[in-house]
């Protein structure tokens, strides 16, 4: 996977399916399809929950995404796109939920790829939209505070 290419518009995923595919995604797709988190938020390790789902396998797709000023611009414009969809519904809001896991990869994803002042934004935005920390169990938000 290319994911240079794909985070600048110039590709698809192995389904066909473009980043404006994705951003177009209704909530119910958001929630149910589970392969797309990767594409959108990669990182430089293999997912915990997807284990043959693409990642960064070398330090050379790294730098180059860094380096393309188009793809960081499209990496904050998904996670805007994912704070909304997290501001509209707040199932993700309880003890356990997929979501968090989406949260802590579009945060640690950010951080790689974009800047720690990109990352620590995303990460208030989280904070402030959590309704009771106490419905957030407390691993989640150590995985947060560390991301």
């Amino acid at each position: 996977m290319d994911f240079e290419k794909f985070l600048e518009l110039n590709a698809t995923d192995h389904k066909g399916r473009t980043l404006h595919d994705m951003w177009a995604f209704s909530d119910s797709q958001i929630e149910q399809i589970h392969d797309f988190i990767q594409l959108v938020f990669p990182l430089n390790k293999p997912s915990r929950s997807n284990f043959n789902g693409p990642y960064l396998d070398n330090d050379s797709a790294t730098t180059r995404i860094r380096g393309s000023q188009i793809a960081k611009d499209n990496l904050v414009k998904s996670s805007h796109w994912f704070l909304s969809f997290l501001d509209r519904n707040h199932q993700w809001q309880n003890r356990h939920n997929h979501n968090q896991l989406r949260v802590t990869r579009m945060i640690e994803s950010l951080r790689l790829l974009v800047s720690d002042d990109q990352a620590e934004r995303c990460k208030s935005t989280v904070f402030r939209m959590i309704l009771d920390k106490n419905l957030i169990n407390e691993t989640t938000l150590v995985f947060w505070g560390k991301a």
